[in-house]
């Protein structure tokens, strides 16, 4: 969402709002309201906000202070200062704008810095290694944290200006601005001890299924220690639990920062990636937690199924294989294996896992289901009847092996069967893209076009590649 908002001297820039945009509305009321307290020119040369202004004077000559202005509240002082290319014959206007919070402790900068979700849910906020903390929000804006400082930078007027500009700006702020205080050992260790304490109500709350108020202890815990690893990765782990993507990869992705190492994060940030569906990150995290920890067991299941999601299914089959050599007898692990040799164009050696699967586990349906699909791609039709039949028997609605069967209708030319079967699975799972994919193509086969566009026009909701491939197929058999 962009926002335009007016200030003086006719000046104007575009904002990127936040979800909780309580420092945008402090921006906007202290140049609105003008009974904002303002602070007086000799508390203002004393300031932090004096000595920002003099290094970017000193390292960034090609730029000149046009305007100033500051006030106070009870918590926090606020300047906003405003720079212009110092080339009078150029028609380049552009005005870079600093706005500058500081707060009277760094904890509660860290708190609303903390608060502020700059990007509605889907986006990843890029970061840059300045201050505390450094957002590039666009390719115009960065927001910044250093100590009890928080500083928006943004671009007005003219021409763009390259976002290298900015975060000069914001290196120049950040060289000036001190880190926290450094503290007594004897408030370190009472410090360290707040931090557990209250990581260990977070976890308690975590198993309680309490995740709001685990989220809270876990976010007071970071309020007394930014740096806390430990903290980072429970509050992801929090936002994971409650659904809030967005949020959990900002804070794993933290957490291994502080700690690059840590295999368990890394495998929890591939999780949060899967289910994001963004599965080329997914896979390169799920990649790194193996190569951290070799025989991570559980890493190369889910990386296997990662990597059948982007259709990579060769190397699908090369990591479901360590896992077999690594647990022999583990079901899981066989069952996909079968499946990725199934996808990798393998039937037999599909086959031949799957029929093992299925002797030490008779009631597993999905090897049943995979089985009788990799028979069929054999001609071997009644051998994945009795297989299909043996996954319905087990799991009557399963939508996985309905569709095969459908699949298996047709190439036995029992089309209404297989209308049949497709038109089930699809009952048992409404949004089954490939079942609705397939009915569309025995539509088109048997010459229903009004059927077939039917399920297009369900399929284009479902999986905009699919429904492309079938629009396409429509084109060809329309006159």
């Amino acid at each position: 969402m962009i926002r335009q908002l007016s200030y003086p001297h006719r000046l104007r820039i575009t904002m990127l709002t936040f979800n909780r945009s309580a420092f945008s509305r402090r921006v906007v009321l202290g140049f609105v309201f003008v009974s904002a307290p303002v602070l007086t020119h000799a508390q203002y040369a004393a300031s932090v906000f004096d000595r920002i202004e003099r290094i970017i004077l000193q390292n960034e000559r090609e730029w000149i202070l046009v305007n100033k202005s500051a006030w106070a509240t009870p918590h926090f002082r606020t300047v906003k200062l405003e720079w212009q290319l110092d080339k009078k014959d150029v028609r380049d206007q552009t005005v870079i704008l600093v706005w500058m919070e500081e707060w009277q402790t760094s904890e509660e900068a860290a708190r609303e810095f903390y608060s502020l979700s700059p990007f509605p849910e889907g986006q990843v906020i890029p970061q840059l290694p300045i201050g505390d903390k450094c957002y590039q929000l666009s390719s115009h804006s960065l927001l910044l944290r250093k100590g009890n400082l928080i500083v928006r930078l943004g671009t007005a007027g003219g021409s763009p200006r390259p976002i290298n500009v900015l975060i000069r700006f914001a290196r120049d702020i950040a060289y000036i601005v001190p880190s926290q205080p450094r503290m007594t050992a004897n408030e370190t260790e009472e410090n360290k001890r707040e931090v557990a304490l209250h990581l260990k109500k977070g976890e308690a709350k975590l198993k309680e299924g309490n995740y709001e108020q685990a989220i809270v202890e876990f976010k007071n815990a970071i309020e007394l220690d930014r740096d806390s690893a430990d903290a980072h990765y429970s509050l992801g782990v929090a936002y994971l639990k409650t659904g809030a993507r967005v949020e959990a990869l900002e804070q794993l992705r933290e957490a291994l920062r502080l700690r690059p190492e840590w295999v368990e994060a890394h495998y929890s940030l591939a999780r949060a990636y899967y289910d994001f569906g963004d599965y080329k990150s997914a896979a390169t995290s799920f990649e790194e937690a193996l190569r951290l920890k070799p025989d991570f067991f559980a890493a190369m299941l889910e990386l296997g199924a990662t990597y059948q999601h982007s259709g990579l299914h060769t190397k699908s089959v090369e990591v479901l294989r360590r896992a077999v050599l690594l647990q022999p007898d583990h079901i899981d692990a066989k069952t996909f294996l079968g499946r990725a040799l199934f996808l990798a164009a393998q039937p037999q050696e599909a086959v031949e896992v799957l029929e093992q699967v299925v002797r030490l586990s008779p009631e597993n349906a999905l090897a049943y289901s995979m089985l009788g699909e990799s028979y069929r791609s054999q001609g071997k039709f009644q051998e994945s009847l009795n297989a299909l039949n043996q996954a319905l028997r087990i799991s009557p609605e399963d939508p996985v092996a309905l569709n095969y069967l459908g699949m298996l209708f047709e190439s036995l030319d029992r089309q209404q069967d297989a209308v049949a079967a497709y038109r089930q699975a699809i009952a048992v799972k409404s949004d089954y893209a490939e079942a609705h994919y397939n009915l569309a193509l025995l539509f088109l086969s048997l010459r229903d076009m009004h059927q077939a566009e039917q399920e297009y026009d369900v399929l284009k909701s479902l999986d905009s590649d699919l429904a492309e491939t079938l629009l396409r197929r429509l084109r060809r058999v329309k006159p």
